[in-house]
């Protein structure tokens, strides 16, 4: 119990590193952006501020605080999910928009970027609903919490990357591999830190994450089927 009892301070450095992330892709941008990205970003925000605000509650004894938030939590979640899914038509609206004859990443990146997109959206439904199942089980309930803010951070660290590889390498010089690479550098240490602090390193949520990192690299190959791209855009488009 007592290596929960400083949780939330350790749920700050995610919101922090999420907010750097995704800073320079969406702040000026602000008056750009379409409305689903404002809804996205602000969701994802307050559930950032929510997983920060529960272990908080619970270390000062604020039981009953705690359980009522966490059901404004959870309809917080479906939020986070129905706008998370709304968003899966923005890599082919960059596609539809793009400049053949200017470099840049190809188009299986963004066709793989929204598979990868959906399975993690997957994976955030998968964790609130089995914090759900264990929420009389402290540990159980938080880790999986844990796990949800990292199920959705990679898209904003990946867009992140994106903004500052543009500005710091050339056209020519701007691979998928350095966004990926860069991006899990970040990520994975920052994760397995925390596992490691919480004795999660075995847990199936753990397993389930490094998986999906290993996943994520496997973007642009994914993205290369004829068979993917068709059925996205008669999904998406649809």
């Amino acid at each position: 119990m007592d290596k929960y009892k400083k949780l939330y301070l350790w749920m700050i450095i995610p919101f922090i590193v999420i907010q750097i992330g995704i800073f320079r892709y969406y702040w000026p941008n602000f008056i750009d952006v379409t409305w689903e990205i404002h809804l996205h970003y602000w969701l994802v925000t307050a559930w950032y501020l929510l997983v920060i605000i529960q272990p908080y509650l619970v270390a000062k004894g604020r039981i009953a605080h705690h359980r009522t938030l966490g059901i404004i939590g959870f309809l917080l979640a479906g939020g986070v999910i129905f706008t998370g899914f709304s968003l899966l038509d923005i890599p082919l609206k960059i596609i539809d928009a793009a400049d053949p004859n200017r470099p840049g990443p190809p188009v299986a990146f963004f066709y793989g970027t929204i598979v990868i997109e959906f399975v993690l959206m997957v994976a955030f439904i998968y964790a609130i609903i089995k914090s759900i199942i264990h929420r009389s089980d402290l540990f159980e309930h938080a880790w999986w919490l844990i796990c949800s803010v990292f199920f959705m951070m990679p898209p904003a660290l990946g867009r992140g990357m994106i903004v500052f590889l543009r500005a710091v390498l050339s056209p020519e010089n701007f691979k998928p591999i350095f966004i990926f690479i860069g991006t899990e550098l970040v990520y994975l240490p920052l994760f397995l830190l925390f596992a490691s602090k919480f004795g999660k390193m075995k847990h199936e949520a753990t397993v389930l994450i490094v998986l999906l990192t290993l996943f994520r690299f496997l973007r642009v190959p994914i993205g290369s089927s004829e068979v993917v791209q068709g059925f996205l855009e008669a999904v998406i488009k649809w």
